[in-house]
């Protein structure tokens, strides 16, 4: 079953040009993909390819100019508030004097939990990603594994059966990147959530995801399993200079 379906969505921004005169560029153009539910999906592309413009179209942040866009059956272009849709980024941020225990219990709250209920949820969290010996520690003093942990925590007070990733693991270190890359994993596997990740690192969503867009300009160039990549051609980089070497 498809959790999302794109059709033919595009969407147009202004911006300034060298002289001064205001032009329009396509973030997304004519861009149709379908997800399925179970599925860690992998948008790759370089930076200012439409990668963040997709994920807030599907979120009902931006509207597109044209197309269709349904979650969970759901048309949110016409403002139908979906459910059980979640969003982790990677500059991911709460207020320094915060600790996990006041985000999460916070979280509880907008989720509309009642006190019994968020004390439990707030606890199971907090265990779950092994937040449980900094749950009163402020979030400024928190490393950034914990931090990331914590943002992943947030994410899924609500249970969310989709899970929309922005660049996850951007400006991480690589041990933390590894740490995180097995909370997604995790959090497919254990938890059954259907991942949509974004990305420009090819290792990554080589190592996350079993099938993966390719994005430049604004335009899907290929939809193809890892599998397959990896059998018809030299590699990932290869298959992936080869994409966004085409208009």
């Amino acid at each position: 079953m498809a959790i999302i379906s794109i059709s033919r969505v595009s969407k147009q921004f202004g911006s300034r040009g060298d002289g001064g005169k205001k032009e329009k560029f396509y973030a997304l153009k004519d861009v149709s993909l379908k997800i399925e539910e179970g599925e860690i999906f992998g948008i790759l592309g370089p930076n200012g390819a439409g990668k963040t413009t997709l994920l807030n179209i599907a979120l009902g942040i931006v509207y597109p100019d044209s197309g269709n866009v349904s979650v969970f059956g759901c048309d949110v272009i016409n403002g139908k508030v979906v459910q059980g849709i979640s969003y982790v980024s990677g500059e991911e941020r709460f207020h320094w004097a915060l600790t996990p225990s006041d985000v999460l219990t916070f979280g509880c709250i907008l989720h509309g939990l009642g006190r019994s209920e968020r004390r439990h949820r707030r606890d199971e969290l907090l265990a779950l990603f092994g937040l449980d010996k900094v749950a009163k520690s402020r979030f400024d003093v928190l490393s950034t594994g914990e931090k990331m942990r914590l943002a992943f925590a947030y994410a899924l007070i609500n249970r969310p059966k989709l899970l929309l990733l922005d660049e996850p693991t951007i400006g991480l270190d690589p041990d933390i990147a590894i740490t995180v890359r097995k909370e997604i994993k995790r959090i497919n596997g254990e938890l059954g959530a259907t991942i949509v990740l974004t990305s420009h690192y090819m290792r990554e969503v080589e190592q996350l995801c079993g099938r993966i867009a390719f994005i430049n300009r604004g335009k899907i160039m290929q939809v193809a399993k890892v599998s397959e990549i990896r059998k018809r051609h030299a590699g990932l980089d290869a298959y992936f200079v080869k994409m966004v070497g085409q208009r």
